[in-house]
């Protein structure tokens, strides 16, 4: 008997409002895999790697995701993400980012990395979304969930 497994990865993404909490704009869909990121998970299987994926980045690219990405578009920001365990097989990556006086952006996509530096990261997955315009005073939530089947 062949077994097959499938990633299916999902993303929201909610601009939040600092002074009330009130969710602005909501986006949800799902996101792609990329090459980068199935090698590297068959590495993690069997011991050949140990940095695990851990961290968001997000950017201001519009193009759509293909598996043969290895990095965001226009990347603006990345940071460690929240990781946890759901259930049913699904790992989830959550971050909040935030902004400072002055800063101004369209963010349109996002992405899961094995490090919070750009420089000899790897990829996970890339989505793209329909534009949240950020400044200090909103929040931008964005969770990642794969679940593995």
């Amino acid at each position: 008997m062949k077994e097959k497994i499938k990633i299916i990865g999902e993303w929201e993404v909610a601009l939040v409002s600092k002074k009330t909490g009130k969710i602005l704009s909501y986006d949800k869909g799902h996101n792609t895999i990329v090459n980068t990121g199935k090698e590297e998970l068959a590495k993690l299987l069997n011991g050949i790697s140990s940095t695990y994926f851990r961290a968001i980045a997000i950017g201001e690219g519009s193009t759509s995701p293909t598996a043969g990405d290895t990095a965001l578009e226009t990347e603006v920001k990345r940071s460690l993400a929240t990781l946890s365990y759901v259930s049913d097989y699904k790992a989830r990556f959550t971050k909040t980012f935030t902004f400072g006086s002055g800063e101004t952006y369209d963010i349109t996509e996002a992405g899961v990395f094995d490090s919070d530096t750009e420089s000899g990261s790897v990829m996970f997955d890339r989505f793209t979304f329909s534009a949240k315009s950020v400044d200090s005073d909103v929040d931008l939530k964005v969770t990642v969930t794969i679940t593995i089947s």
